[in-house]
Protein backbone atom coordinates (compact mmCIF):
# COMPACT_ATOMS: atom_id res chain seq x y z
CA UNK A 1 0.00 0.00 0.00
CA UNK A 2 1.34 3.48 -1.04
CA UNK A 3 1.11 6.61 1.24
CA UNK A 4 2.40 10.30 -0.32
CA UNK A 5 5.10 11.23 1.69
CA UNK A 6 5.17 14.98 2.76
CA UNK A 7 9.53 16.01 2.71
CA UNK A 8 9.45 19.58 3.71
CA UNK A 9 7.13 22.12 4.97
CA UNK A 10 9.01 25.82 5.08
CA UNK A 11 6.64 28.11 7.10
CA UNK A 12 6.46 27.26 10.72
CA UNK A 13 2.77 28.21 11.38
CA UNK A 14 2.18 25.29 9.74
CA UNK A 15 3.91 22.75 11.79
CA UNK A 16 0.58 22.32 13.77
CA UNK A 17 -1.84 21.35 11.38
CA UNK A 18 1.06 18.92 10.03
CA UNK A 19 1.23 16.79 13.09
CA UNK A 20 -2.70 16.56 13.06
CA UNK A 21 -2.29 15.49 9.45
CA UNK A 22 0.11 12.70 10.44
CA UNK A 23 -1.34 11.39 13.41
CA UNK A 24 -4.12 10.66 11.18
CA UNK A 25 -2.79 9.15 8.68
CA UNK A 26 -0.93 7.13 11.35
CA UNK A 27 -4.23 6.03 12.60
CA UNK A 28 -5.67 5.39 9.13
CA UNK A 29 -2.52 3.01 8.45
CA UNK A 30 -2.82 1.02 11.81
CA UNK A 31 -6.61 0.52 10.69
CA UNK A 32 -6.03 -0.48 7.45
CA UNK A 33 -3.19 -3.00 8.66
CA UNK A 34 -5.72 -4.39 11.80
CA UNK A 35 -8.07 -5.40 9.21
CA UNK A 36 -5.48 -7.02 6.46
CA UNK A 37 -4.30 -9.14 9.09
CA UNK A 38 -7.65 -9.93 10.45
CA UNK A 39 -9.02 -10.43 7.01
CA UNK A 40 -6.06 -12.20 5.87
CA UNK A 41 -5.90 -14.78 8.64
CA UNK A 42 -9.65 -15.73 8.54
CA UNK A 43 -9.02 -16.15 4.47
CA UNK A 44 -6.46 -18.02 5.28
CA UNK A 45 -8.13 -20.26 7.87
CA UNK A 46 -11.22 -20.58 5.60
CA UNK A 47 -8.53 -21.77 2.82
CA UNK A 48 -7.18 -24.14 5.25
CA UNK A 49 -10.46 -25.48 6.35
CA UNK A 50 -11.67 -26.23 2.60
CA UNK A 51 -8.43 -27.64 1.51
CA UNK A 52 -8.77 -30.26 4.64
CA UNK A 53 -12.38 -30.60 3.91
CA UNK A 54 -11.39 -31.80 0.10
CA UNK A 55 -8.97 -34.28 1.79
CA UNK A 56 -10.94 -35.71 4.03
CA UNK A 57 -14.04 -36.46 1.36
CA UNK A 58 -13.77 -39.77 0.35
CA UNK A 59 -12.46 -40.79 -3.09
CA UNK A 60 -13.52 -43.69 -4.77
CA UNK A 61 -11.94 -46.05 -7.59
CA UNK A 62 -14.41 -47.64 -9.49
CA UNK A 63 -12.72 -50.87 -11.08
CA UNK A 64 -14.45 -53.25 -13.85
CA UNK A 65 -13.48 -57.20 -13.14
CA UNK A 66 -13.60 -58.71 -16.53
CA UNK A 67 -13.70 -62.36 -14.87
CA UNK A 68 -16.38 -62.37 -12.43
CA UNK A 69 -18.79 -59.85 -13.80
CA UNK A 70 -18.21 -57.38 -11.35
CA UNK A 71 -17.22 -53.55 -9.86
CA UNK A 72 -15.14 -53.19 -6.59
CA UNK A 73 -15.60 -49.82 -5.46
CA UNK A 74 -12.40 -48.61 -3.28
CA UNK A 75 -12.06 -45.82 -0.80
CA UNK A 76 -9.05 -43.92 -2.03
CA UNK A 77 -7.93 -42.88 1.59
CA UNK A 78 -8.56 -46.22 3.26
CA UNK A 79 -7.64 -48.41 0.50
CA UNK A 80 -10.46 -50.80 1.39
CA UNK A 81 -12.69 -52.18 -1.33
CA UNK A 82 -15.91 -50.64 0.30
CA UNK A 83 -18.65 -52.52 -2.17
CA UNK A 84 -18.33 -55.05 -5.21
CA UNK A 85 -21.40 -54.40 -7.61
CA UNK A 86 -22.60 -57.10 -9.69
CA UNK A 87 -22.65 -55.35 -14.17
CA UNK A 88 -23.24 -56.58 -17.14
CA UNK A 89 -21.22 -59.46 -18.87
CA UNK A 90 -17.46 -58.89 -19.25
CA UNK A 91 -16.81 -54.98 -17.90
CA UNK A 92 -14.70 -53.59 -19.45
CA UNK A 93 -14.56 -50.27 -19.97
CA UNK A 94 -15.43 -47.08 -17.15
CA UNK A 95 -15.90 -43.58 -17.00
CA UNK A 96 -16.72 -41.55 -13.68
CA UNK A 97 -18.93 -37.76 -13.95
CA UNK A 98 -18.42 -36.60 -10.66
CA UNK A 99 -20.28 -33.44 -11.22
CA UNK A 100 -23.81 -35.71 -11.73
CA UNK A 101 -22.38 -38.64 -9.04
CA UNK A 102 -22.19 -41.43 -11.98
CA UNK A 103 -20.49 -43.87 -13.52
CA UNK A 104 -20.90 -46.05 -16.50
CA UNK A 105 -19.80 -49.46 -17.23
CA UNK A 106 -19.33 -51.11 -20.75
CA UNK A 107 -19.99 -54.65 -20.64
CA UNK A 108 -18.16 -55.58 -23.73
CA UNK A 109 -20.05 -59.24 -23.83
CA UNK A 110 -23.58 -58.16 -22.79
CA UNK A 111 -23.72 -55.74 -25.37
CA UNK A 112 -24.75 -52.98 -22.56
CA UNK A 113 -23.81 -50.01 -20.35
CA UNK A 114 -24.22 -50.11 -16.79
CA UNK A 115 -25.30 -46.94 -15.12
CA UNK A 116 -23.81 -46.95 -11.30
CA UNK A 117 -24.69 -43.50 -8.56
CA UNK A 118 -21.35 -43.11 -6.82
CA UNK A 119 -23.28 -41.38 -4.11
CA UNK A 120 -25.42 -44.56 -2.69
CA UNK A 121 -23.08 -47.30 -4.50
CA UNK A 122 -25.21 -48.65 -6.12
CA UNK A 123 -26.37 -49.81 -10.27
CA UNK A 124 -29.42 -47.78 -11.12
CA UNK A 125 -29.93 -49.12 -14.69
CA UNK A 126 -28.42 -50.67 -17.97
CA UNK A 127 -28.53 -49.36 -21.14
CA UNK A 128 -29.05 -51.96 -23.31
CA UNK A 129 -27.41 -51.72 -26.91
CA UNK A 130 -26.95 -53.12 -30.03
CA UNK A 131 -23.01 -53.05 -29.90
CA UNK A 132 -19.86 -54.54 -28.36
CA UNK A 133 -18.96 -51.46 -26.53
CA UNK A 134 -15.08 -51.09 -25.23
CA UNK A 135 -13.90 -47.65 -24.39
CA UNK A 136 -16.43 -45.17 -22.95
CA UNK A 137 -16.67 -41.58 -21.96
CA UNK A 138 -18.64 -39.33 -20.61
CA UNK A 139 -18.92 -35.17 -21.46
CA UNK A 140 -18.09 -33.05 -18.52
CA UNK A 141 -21.38 -31.21 -17.98
CA UNK A 142 -22.72 -35.18 -17.92
CA UNK A 143 -25.29 -34.88 -20.48
CA UNK A 144 -23.59 -37.47 -23.16
CA UNK A 145 -21.98 -40.48 -23.18
CA UNK A 146 -19.35 -41.82 -25.84
CA UNK A 147 -19.36 -45.25 -26.12
CA UNK A 148 -17.16 -47.14 -28.67
CA UNK A 149 -18.34 -50.24 -30.88
CA UNK A 150 -15.27 -52.28 -31.18
CA UNK A 151 -16.34 -54.16 -33.99
CA UNK A 152 -18.65 -51.95 -35.67
CA UNK A 153 -15.91 -49.31 -36.21
CA UNK A 154 -18.02 -46.88 -34.74
CA UNK A 155 -18.65 -44.68 -31.91
CA UNK A 156 -22.17 -44.35 -30.48
CA UNK A 157 -22.93 -40.87 -28.95
CA UNK A 158 -25.78 -41.54 -25.73
CA UNK A 159 -28.30 -39.22 -24.18
CA UNK A 160 -27.96 -39.70 -20.49
CA UNK A 161 -31.20 -38.35 -19.95
CA UNK A 162 -32.95 -40.19 -22.14
CA UNK A 163 -30.44 -43.36 -22.98
CA UNK A 164 -33.07 -44.44 -25.93
CA UNK A 165 -31.43 -41.55 -28.05
CA UNK A 166 -28.57 -43.09 -29.57
CA UNK A 167 -26.45 -41.63 -32.72
CA UNK A 168 -23.54 -43.25 -34.50
CA UNK A 169 -20.28 -41.64 -35.55
CA UNK A 170 -18.08 -43.22 -38.48
CA UNK A 171 -14.52 -43.64 -37.20
CA UNK A 172 -11.78 -46.24 -38.01
CA UNK A 173 -10.91 -49.50 -37.60
CA UNK A 174 -11.77 -50.91 -34.04
CA UNK A 175 -11.56 -47.72 -31.82
CA UNK A 176 -10.85 -48.35 -28.33
CA UNK A 177 -9.98 -45.45 -26.01
CA UNK A 178 -12.23 -41.74 -25.39
CA UNK A 179 -10.96 -38.47 -23.82
CA UNK A 180 -13.44 -35.87 -23.95
CA UNK A 181 -11.78 -32.24 -24.13
CA UNK A 182 -12.19 -30.08 -20.97
CA UNK A 183 -14.62 -27.90 -23.32
CA UNK A 184 -16.97 -30.69 -24.23
CA UNK A 185 -16.20 -29.43 -28.08
CA UNK A 186 -13.94 -32.33 -28.94
CA UNK A 187 -13.67 -36.00 -28.63
CA UNK A 188 -10.44 -38.02 -29.05
CA UNK A 189 -10.87 -41.74 -30.67
CA UNK A 190 -7.80 -44.06 -30.27
CA UNK A 191 -8.50 -46.55 -33.44
CA UNK A 192 -6.29 -49.42 -33.27
CA UNK A 193 -6.10 -51.01 -36.23
CA UNK A 194 -6.06 -48.12 -38.45
CA UNK A 195 -2.91 -46.08 -36.60
CA UNK A 196 -4.38 -43.52 -35.62
CA UNK A 197 -6.91 -40.62 -33.59
CA UNK A 198 -10.17 -39.47 -35.06
CA UNK A 199 -10.93 -35.80 -33.73
CA UNK A 200 -14.56 -35.53 -33.30
CA UNK A 201 -16.26 -32.19 -33.05
CA UNK A 202 -19.04 -33.13 -30.58
CA UNK A 203 -21.71 -30.34 -31.91
CA UNK A 204 -21.60 -31.63 -35.69
CA UNK A 205 -20.85 -35.07 -34.84
CA UNK A 206 -18.19 -35.64 -37.37
CA UNK A 207 -14.79 -36.27 -37.78
CA UNK A 208 -12.35 -33.03 -38.60
CA UNK A 209 -8.99 -35.06 -38.99
CA UNK A 210 -7.03 -38.13 -38.22
CA UNK A 211 -4.30 -37.90 -36.37
CA UNK A 212 -1.51 -40.91 -37.35
CA UNK A 213 0.29 -42.33 -34.39
CA UNK A 214 2.22 -45.27 -34.14
CA UNK A 215 1.34 -49.40 -34.58
CA UNK A 216 -1.95 -50.28 -32.12
CA UNK A 217 -3.40 -46.84 -30.31
CA UNK A 218 -5.36 -48.26 -27.60
CA UNK A 219 -5.72 -46.03 -24.36
CA UNK A 220 -5.72 -42.35 -24.99
CA UNK A 221 -5.10 -39.68 -22.13
CA UNK A 222 -5.64 -35.67 -21.93
CA UNK A 223 -4.08 -33.13 -19.88
CA UNK A 224 -6.28 -30.63 -17.70
CA UNK A 225 -5.79 -27.68 -19.79
CA UNK A 226 -6.57 -29.86 -22.81
CA UNK A 227 -2.93 -28.92 -24.27
CA UNK A 228 -1.34 -32.68 -23.96
CA UNK A 229 -2.52 -35.66 -25.62
CA UNK A 230 -1.50 -39.03 -25.33
CA UNK A 231 -1.76 -42.23 -27.36
CA UNK A 232 -0.19 -45.33 -26.08
CA UNK A 233 0.84 -47.59 -28.85
CA UNK A 234 0.45 -51.21 -27.81
CA UNK A 235 2.52 -53.05 -30.70
CA UNK A 236 5.26 -50.18 -30.96
CA UNK A 237 5.98 -49.93 -27.60
CA UNK A 238 5.76 -46.41 -27.33
CA UNK A 239 3.47 -43.05 -26.78
CA UNK A 240 3.14 -40.75 -28.91
CA UNK A 241 3.00 -36.83 -27.02
CA UNK A 242 0.71 -34.68 -28.96
CA UNK A 243 0.63 -30.77 -28.33
CA UNK A 244 -2.67 -29.69 -29.51
CA UNK A 245 -2.11 -26.12 -29.65
CA UNK A 246 0.77 -26.33 -32.44
CA UNK A 247 0.30 -29.99 -33.33
CA UNK A 248 3.34 -31.42 -32.76
CA UNK A 249 4.21 -34.60 -31.87
CA UNK A 250 6.99 -36.66 -29.81
CA UNK A 251 6.79 -40.31 -29.64
CA UNK A 252 8.90 -41.89 -26.67
CA UNK A 253 9.79 -45.63 -25.90
CA UNK A 254 8.28 -47.10 -22.96
CA UNK A 255 8.67 -50.85 -21.94
CA UNK A 256 7.05 -54.18 -23.41
CA UNK A 257 3.32 -54.10 -24.74
CA UNK A 258 2.03 -50.65 -22.97
CA UNK A 259 -1.86 -50.13 -22.22
CA UNK A 260 -3.12 -47.47 -20.86
CA UNK A 261 -1.71 -43.33 -19.76
CA UNK A 262 -2.52 -40.61 -17.50
CA UNK A 263 -1.48 -37.04 -16.53
CA UNK A 264 -0.79 -35.63 -13.46
CA UNK A 265 -2.96 -32.69 -12.99
CA UNK A 266 0.22 -30.19 -12.78
CA UNK A 267 0.54 -31.10 -16.51
CA UNK A 268 4.60 -32.65 -15.58
CA UNK A 269 4.19 -36.42 -15.70
CA UNK A 270 3.22 -39.17 -18.05
CA UNK A 271 1.94 -42.60 -15.95
CA UNK A 272 2.17 -45.50 -18.48
CA UNK A 273 1.08 -49.13 -17.94
CA UNK A 274 3.11 -52.04 -19.40
CA UNK A 275 1.17 -54.82 -19.62
CA UNK A 276 4.07 -57.17 -20.46
CA UNK A 277 6.82 -55.59 -18.20
CA UNK A 278 4.47 -55.77 -14.83
CA UNK A 279 5.42 -51.86 -14.34
CA UNK A 280 4.35 -48.48 -14.77
CA UNK A 281 6.69 -45.86 -16.60
CA UNK A 282 6.98 -42.63 -15.35
CA UNK A 283 7.44 -39.56 -17.79
CA UNK A 284 8.79 -36.19 -17.66
CA UNK A 285 6.63 -34.48 -19.88
CA UNK A 286 9.07 -31.26 -20.29
CA UNK A 287 12.19 -33.54 -21.00
CA UNK A 288 10.03 -36.22 -22.60
CA UNK A 289 12.54 -39.24 -20.91
CA UNK A 290 11.26 -41.74 -18.47
CA UNK A 291 12.44 -41.36 -15.26
CA UNK A 292 11.62 -43.90 -13.06
CA UNK A 293 9.63 -47.58 -14.01
CA UNK A 294 7.77 -48.84 -11.49
CA UNK A 295 6.90 -52.89 -10.71
CA UNK A 296 3.29 -53.39 -10.17
CA UNK A 297 1.19 -56.72 -10.40
CA UNK A 298 1.08 -58.54 -13.17
CA UNK A 299 -0.14 -57.38 -16.38
CA UNK A 300 -1.31 -54.22 -15.57
CA UNK A 301 -3.64 -52.47 -17.79
CA UNK A 302 -6.20 -48.90 -16.54
CA UNK A 303 -4.97 -46.61 -14.27
CA UNK A 304 -5.89 -43.07 -13.20
CA UNK A 305 -4.74 -40.68 -10.67
CA UNK A 306 -6.61 -38.89 -7.57
CA UNK A 307 -6.01 -35.88 -7.37
CA UNK A 308 -6.44 -34.76 -3.73
CA UNK A 309 -4.26 -37.62 -2.76
CA UNK A 310 -1.56 -37.57 -5.57
CA UNK A 311 -1.75 -41.37 -5.76
CA UNK A 312 -1.73 -43.56 -8.81
CA UNK A 313 -3.97 -46.22 -8.84
CA UNK A 314 -2.80 -49.27 -11.44
CA UNK A 315 -5.92 -52.23 -11.99
CA UNK A 316 -3.85 -55.67 -12.70
CA UNK A 317 -5.61 -58.30 -14.94
CA UNK A 318 -3.34 -60.93 -14.43
CA UNK A 319 -2.67 -60.87 -10.53
CA UNK A 320 -6.45 -59.48 -9.83
CA UNK A 321 -5.69 -56.54 -7.87
CA UNK A 322 -4.28 -53.00 -7.73
CA UNK A 323 -1.25 -51.33 -7.02
CA UNK A 324 -1.71 -47.84 -5.53
CA UNK A 325 1.45 -45.70 -6.17
CA UNK A 326 2.62 -42.61 -4.42
CA UNK A 327 2.66 -39.79 -7.00
CA UNK A 328 5.47 -37.94 -5.35
CA UNK A 329 8.07 -40.83 -4.39
CA UNK A 330 6.95 -43.04 -7.37
CA UNK A 331 6.81 -46.28 -4.83
CA UNK A 332 4.25 -48.46 -4.70
CA UNK A 333 2.60 -47.81 -1.47
CA UNK A 334 -0.59 -50.56 -1.01
CA UNK A 335 -1.87 -53.44 -3.10
CA UNK A 336 -5.74 -54.25 -2.62
CA UNK A 337 -7.07 -57.22 -3.95
CA UNK A 338 -10.29 -56.69 -6.19
CA UNK A 339 -11.76 -59.41 -8.40
CA UNK A 340 -11.14 -61.65 -11.50
CA UNK A 341 -9.27 -60.01 -14.14
CA UNK A 342 -9.59 -56.19 -13.49
CA UNK A 343 -9.08 -54.19 -16.43
CA UNK A 344 -10.53 -50.67 -15.24
CA UNK A 345 -10.28 -49.26 -19.00
CA UNK A 346 -10.77 -45.24 -18.56
CA UNK A 347 -10.89 -42.79 -15.77
CA UNK A 348 -11.92 -44.57 -12.87
CA UNK A 349 -11.82 -42.43 -9.78
CA UNK A 350 -14.06 -39.98 -8.41
CA UNK A 351 -12.61 -36.65 -7.62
Amino acid sequence: MQFFHISSIIESNHLHTIRKLMNIINIIYKSILIAFLIFGNTACQQLSDTDTQALNTPHYAYITNQGDHTVSVINTQSHMVEKTLAVGQSPVGIAVNTATHRAYVTNVEGNSISVIDTQQQMVLKTILLKASPVGIAVSHDGKTIYAADWFANKVLVINAEDPSLIREIDVGIAPAGLVVSPDNTKLYVTNRDSDDIAVIDTQKLSVTKRVSVALHPFGVALSASGKWLVSVNVKADTVTLINTLNESHDEIKVRFHPYCAAISKDEKTIYVTNTQDDSVSVINIATKKIIKTIEVGSTPEGLSIDDATHQVFVANWGSNNVSVIDGLSHEVIATIATGDKSRAFGQFISQ
